[in-house]
């Protein structure tokens, strides 16, 4: 009777150091990331923001809403983006679709934003462990990316 109070005690134990590591999140790869995303003053809706690991591995993906905001999906049920050096990218382009017989049903929508954004080419950032706010104030020729029709 009493070993099995014994591993009963220390499988209850064991468990109990579990679940405390997996709450206190110690060798977590992630850091919550936020921010907002304007261009020429204005909140960009609907813009995916991408960050994608300098040093390989799976991008987190966020689609902003109509005040600019995003927070960073890396998968379903976990926030955030992988530590370190990040590539970001910032897109408003969606492609036009097609049905069967090479006809728009969709126009989509054209790029709001300046290649250095929405080519994922020139801007990096460093993910830290905790909480990350990256806003991103996109100055650009109105002319060339004008603001969506109201």
């Amino acid at each position: 009777m009493r070993n099995h109070i014994d591993r009963s005690l220390t499988a209850f134990t064991f468990s109990v150091l579990l679940v405390t590591i997996g709450c206190t999140g110690g060798s977590s790869e992630h850091g919550h990331v936020t921010g907002t995303v304007t261009i020429n003053g204005s909140p960009v809706q609907e813009a995916v923001v991408t960050f994608a690991p300098v040093e390989g591995g799976r991008s987190a993906v966020a689609v902003t809403q109509a005040d600019g905001t995003y927070e960073l999906n890396y998968t379903p049920g976990v926030k955030g983006a992988k530590l370190g050096k990040n590539s970001v990218r910032i897109t408003t382009y969606i492609a036009p679709e097609l049905d069967d017989d090479k006809r728009v049903v969709n126009p989509g929508k054209p790029e709001r934003l300046p290649p250095k954004y929405s080519r994922g080419e020139e801007v990096t950032v460093e993910v830290m462990s905790g909480e990350n706010t990256f806003d991103f104030a996109v100055e650009a020729d109105k002319d060339k990316y004008p603001p969506p029709p109201q």
